[in-house]
């Protein structure tokens, strides 16, 4: 399982592509602002096929160019939880409206999984950044969009966010183990580094 990663939008969200050289399959996290044209000649010239587009939360620089993907590969099925797709149809967030948004193919919530080459990705429920966000485990992979970064934590000065809850997200994160871990900006990480240097892993 290879996995590539791009900065795109103005905000530098991290995409990620999690595929399967074999078999071709792949699925994407988080869509950004403005998909790079690196991004999109990625997955044809590897013809790779997108199965599942997973969203880590409804915040506009991971999701706002999911219209023009949709339409380019629309047999990808779109996946985001229950409660933040709730906030997006109510225009909770800043630049998040909801006609921005297609209707999501499928909903989740905590402890759902789904099918992928013959394993699952499983969905931890993360809120504090939102309340609605989510975390997604493959193998020992966690892609935690905006709950934990490098050495910090996602902001929580936005609407639905809690320090309390966040905080409560990072506790469930650090006691699954040996994973690396995917946020939604900088750089790669894993469990061990952040029980190591990150203080908001030993509050």
């Amino acid at each position: 399982m290879r996995v590539k990663s791009f900065q795109c939008g103005e905000n530098f969200t991290n995409c990620y592509i999690v595929y399967e050289e074999n078999t071709k399959d792949c699925f994407l996290v988080d869509v950004s602002d403005r998909l790079s044209r690196e991004y999109f000649l990625f997955l044809e010239n590897n013809s790779l096929k997108p199965l599942y587009l997973l969203l880590t939360h409804g915040h506009y620089d991971h999701t706002k160019d999911i219209l023009s993907f949709k339409k380019k590969y629309p047999d990808t099925k779109i996946v985001i939880s229950q409660k933040d797709y709730e906030n997006i149809l109510n225009n909770t967030y800043v630049f998040c409206k909801n006609e921005l948004f297609c209707k999501p193919d499928i909903l989740v919530t905590d402890f759902d999984s789904l099918d992928f080459s013959g394993k699952k990705i499983k969905v931890l429920a993360t809120p504090g950044h939102t309340d609605g966000s989510v975390c997604y485990l493959y193998e020992n992979m966690c892609f935690c969009g905006d709950t934990v970064f490098s050495g910090s934590v996602g902001r929580t000065d936005l609407p639905t966010g809690s320090f309390t809850e966040i905080l409560k997200s990072v506790n469930k994160i650090k006691n699954l183990g040996d994973y690396k871990l995917y946020p939604g900006h900088m750089e790669e990480t894993d469990i061990k580094t952040e029980k190591r240097y990150n203080h908001f892993f030993n509050i």
